[in-house]
């Protein structure tokens, strides 16, 4: 019975933790509020192009950045160097090579002469920006850059998608670059995909050690969208 009783314990305390008021903010909290804020003005100031299309994109900086005000402690201690490395470089990648871009080698932003290739990038763009805020809504209380077990969100667009803020982004940086379709900003977002994924590997490895219920969440619902139907062939004659 001791076994039972500890974990009953532990999910008592950490009930106890999610109920108890948002305590005194941590300097973590105010840093990320502070580098959202002005990462998306001096990516919106120093890339005129991206300007007007970034203009949904601000609202949801502003989004992120009041969530880490939001949010609540977490639950368990840092997770270590390596993860939070992975994090933050996939975090600013994109937006750095950007700024880099646009001051020292312009052509690697060079427009995708295709019309239609740029509207449709713009669309994607927009389209994500916008979709953007939904699930950053409802992980508010959770939002973290680093791999963290503050709260298990499995509600609204998290039913659809184990991380669909990700999936969004994926959308958002496609769509830059069909708009500047050019091969180093391929080869900037291939990087960027695959530190993604690795940060993925480390953000359900501390939820899945954090909720017990984890595991089976991520076997009902997959990583970047609803899992399709397992196919059976049904045998002549059954």
């Amino acid at each position: 019975m001791a076994p039972a009783t500890g974990c009953r314990r532990t999910r008592e305390h950490k009930r106890g933790l999610l109920d108890k008021p948002i305590s005194t903010r941590h300097w973590s909290d105010w840093a990320g509020t502070a580098s959202c804020i002005v990462l998306a003005v001096v990516l919106w100031r120093q890339t005129p192009e991206f300007g007007l299309l970034i203009l949904p994109g601000l609202l949801q900086d502003l989004l992120v950045a009041v969530s880490f005000l939001l949010r609540r402690r977490p639950l368990t201690g840092p997770p270590g160097f390596a993860p939070r490395l992975v994090a933050y470089a996939n975090t600013f990648l994109i937006m750095i090579f950007i700024l880099l871009a646009g001051r020292t080698h312009p052509e690697w932003l060079q427009p995708t002469t295709h019309v239609g290739v740029r509207s449709a990038g713009a669309v994607m763009w927009l389209s994500g920006a916008l979709l953007a805020l939904w699930p950053i809504w409802y992980l508010r209380h959770s939002f973290s850059l680093e791999p963290a077990a503050r709260t298990l969100v499995i509600s609204g667009p998290y039913r659809l998608a184990r991380h669909p803020i990700y999936t969004i982004y994926i959308l958002i940086n496609l769509g830059i670059l069909l708009r500047h379709l050019t091969l180093p900003f391929a080869v900037v977002l291939t990087a960027w995909f695959t530190l993604l994924l690795v940060r993925i590997r480390f953000e359900e490895a501390v939820l899945s050690r954090a909720f017990p219920e984890y595991q089976e969440y991520r076997r009902r619902v997959g990583a970047f969208g609803p899992r399709l139907p397992a196919f059976s062939p049904v045998r002549q004659g059954h």
